[in-house]
């Protein structure tokens, strides 16, 4: 009897102390290009920071297929649902998760791929989004999230694959996209732009947009907003009126790195968990520093008490973690 008292008295004090923890500093994780066939020892890592939220930015798996059964995608998902360490971050953080191309289905795909609705299904049944959620009941697979209680934070997940017109190819095999002026090509579509102008006029302290691909970086030829110039404008315009600090958090890249468009607006790529990457040298005139090519996490703490947000493109556990680069904003 005695020990089951010791039990319940340590569970509600760790319950007061994550509680405690929670209102004072939000600590988040996010990153993308997870491969579930090559060891999977970031997830440990994570874990370690005990972080209240998990952002996944696409490439969560990798499972492009050709079929209408999925089997690819469906055992990519299998193996990850098998990695312990990720287990524990799906019942001790809040998951929010996008996508991009490898668990949409298809390597660079597009709103023209066959398969999506079996991709959006896989998805949504392995992240556990219930019934009556909006995602289930249209296209894409897009959400808002908010929380907080001395600070709101508002989260805005795109969908950067569902409805998006294809990119313009180069023969530059090193420039594999180039800007398309066409005002008829989207990346969003329609009816994500009015669930997005709608949700970003909310109340909030501080806004994170996620996007699968890089939003402003220019100079690359690679996926980006800026293969259609007027979409990445709109996206920016809109996010500008609205006079918040807003945090842009992107994947894809196989590199990370952060950039600057104004005091307000910032971006993060954090990529890749554990895919390969790139020893390169990348410029952009919104670039903070220089890209960073080991693999790497993101990991944010917020604090209440100290108006800032750090963040830090990360590697390895908590204690004894790799630093590559870190950004301080006040708010």
């Amino acid at each position: 009897m005695l020990k089951l008292l010791l039990i319940i008295l340590l569970f509600f004090k760790s319950i007061s102390t994550f509680t405690k923890d929670f209102e004072e500093n939000i600590k988040i994780i996010f990153g993308s290009c997870s491969n579930q066939n090559k060891t999977m020892k970031h997830w440990e890592h994570i874990n370690s920071f005990n972080p209240h939220y998990l952002i996944l930015l696409g490439d969560n798996v990798y499972g492009d297929f050709n079929t209408s059964l999925a089997e690819n995608l469906k055992n990519a998902y299998s193996k990850l649902n098998k990695n312990k360490y990720f287990n524990k971050l799906r019942s001790n953080s809040i998951i929010l998760p996008i996508w991009d191309d490898h668990d949409y289905g298809k390597n660079d795909g597009s709103k023209n791929w066959l398969y999506k609705d079996q991709s959006k299904t896989i998805f949504l049944d392995f992240f556990g989004i219930s019934s009556n959620d909006k995602r289930r009941m249209r296209d894409g697979v897009y959400f808002s999230y908010i929380f907080g209680s001395r600070v709101k934070i508002k989260v805005l997940g795109l969908d950067a694959r569902y409805f998006k017109d294809e990119f313009k190819k180069n023969k530059n095999i090193n420039k594999k996209y180039i800007s398309d002026n066409n005002l008829d090509k989207t990346i969003l579509g329609e009816m994500q732009w009015k669930w997005l102008d709608s949700e970003i006029k909310d109340n909030y302290d501080i806004l994170f947009v996620m996007s699968s691909i890089q939003v402003l970086a220019k100079d690359h030829g690679w996926e980006k907003w800026n293969n259609f110039p007027h979409e990445r404008k709109r996206l920016l315009d809109l996010i500008d009126r609205n006079k918040k600090i807003t945090i842009i958090l992107s994947g894809d890249r196989h590199m990370g790195g952060f950039y600057k468009y104004n005091d307000n607006i910032y971006e993060v790529t954090s990529s890749s968990f554990n895919q390969k990457t790139f020893n390169s040298i990348e410029k952009d005139e919104y670039i903070i520093g220089e890209v960073i090519t080991p693999n790497n996490f993101g990991f944010i703490e917020i604090s209440n008490i100290n108006k800032t947000i750090n963040i830090e493109l990360a590697s390895g556990f908590y204690e004894n973690r790799r630093v590559f680069r870190s950004l301080k904003i006040n708010f």
